[in-house]
């Protein structure tokens, strides 16, 4: 059953009702909604993009291609503007969970600019399997009277980030208009947290003292680049070629090292507390103690 016949059977069963008697008994009848969920939990993947694309009508985001690849699903999507990462793929995280597609365990998210070939950022998430406490979800709203109840409890501020410097709006800008290839770049010393970097060319880069704090280096290649006490304090690093790469001294603090592939990798001195290497590949590589890790 395609969405094109799910919609006749939605017209054909408002059309019976308009000539039932008022006394007959009306027999429950499955939504149209309801509908397009079991066509997705069966893999259906028109019905599955409709429901994605009605999730993601309020960010202006729509998907571009979708595809199971046995228990992982690959999904690009794509606006006017770079899809929100930070919006779009919490939310389609949850979502999935939600659905509780057969076997589906994890989605691989593209976002990329509508017109444009190449991706502005990747990410890969685990499905939360569990089943939700919505009650738990929902942020518990205090009254006036709450806070001297607590004791004057202080909320302390949020911190406030850093202006980006020149340099990292020139990255930036041209990363926007499709450059990935920023080998051999010295960014010795920079402030770059949050840059986006994703699937770029970084071969023998700089970065040494340069602060990535938060940094989105996903899928890129920094083969052989000198990261000597840079901050990656919470970057993403999913997927990253990290051969022969200098992260002696390096603040990898919450980082999200999963898929990644560390090779000759030297971490000697390095922070790694937090850090999530799950399916990580780890060959030759020089632990902060000093050992090597075959």
């Amino acid at each position: 059953m395609n969405l094109k016949s799910l919609n006749q059977v939605s017209d054909e069963s408002q059309a019976s009702k308009d000539y039932e008697p008022a006394e007959t008994a009306q027999t429950p009848q499955f939504s149209y909604q309801d509908q397009l969920v079991q066509l997705a939990q069966q893999r259906d993947l028109e019905a599955l993009t409709a429901l994605i694309d009605q999730k993601l009508v309020e960010q202006a985001v729509k998907v571009a291609e979708i595809e199971f690849k046995n228990n992982l699903l690959q999904l690009s999507v794509e606006s006017s503007e770079i899809p929100e990462q930070s919006i779009v793929v919490p939310l389609l995280r949850d979502y999935l969970s939600q659905l509780r597609l057969p076997e589906l365990t994890a989605v691989t998210i593209y976002g990329q600019k509508l017109g444009q070939e190449l991706p502005f950022w990747m990410e890969e998430v685990a499905l939360d399997l569990l089943i939700l406490d919505a009650q738990a979800l929902t942020p518990q709203i205090t009254n006036e009277g709450s806070a001297e109840e607590a004791g004057h409890q202080v909320i302390p501020l949020p911190e406030v980030a850093p202006l980006p410097s020149e340099i990292a709006l020139d990255i930036t800008a041209k990363y926007e208009a499709g450059e990935r290839n920023f080998a051999r770049i010295n960014l010795k010393d920079e402030a770059l947290p949050g840059i986006n970097l994703t699937l770029a060319d970084l071969q023998e880069a700089n970065f040494v003292w340069c602060d990535l704090r938060k940094s989105s280096l996903s899928h890129a290649n920094l083969t052989s680049a000198q990261l000597r006490h840079a901050d990656l304090t919470n970057a993403n690093l999913q997927g990253a070629k990290l051969q022969g790469t200098d992260l002696q001294g390096a603040k990898l603090q919450g980082a999200n090292l999963s898929w990644a592939v560390l090779r000759g990798t030297n971490l000697t001195d390095a922070d790694l507390t937090d850090v999530n290497f799950q399916n990580a590949t780890l060959e030759r590589v020089i632990m902060p103690d000093g050992t090597m890790l075959d």
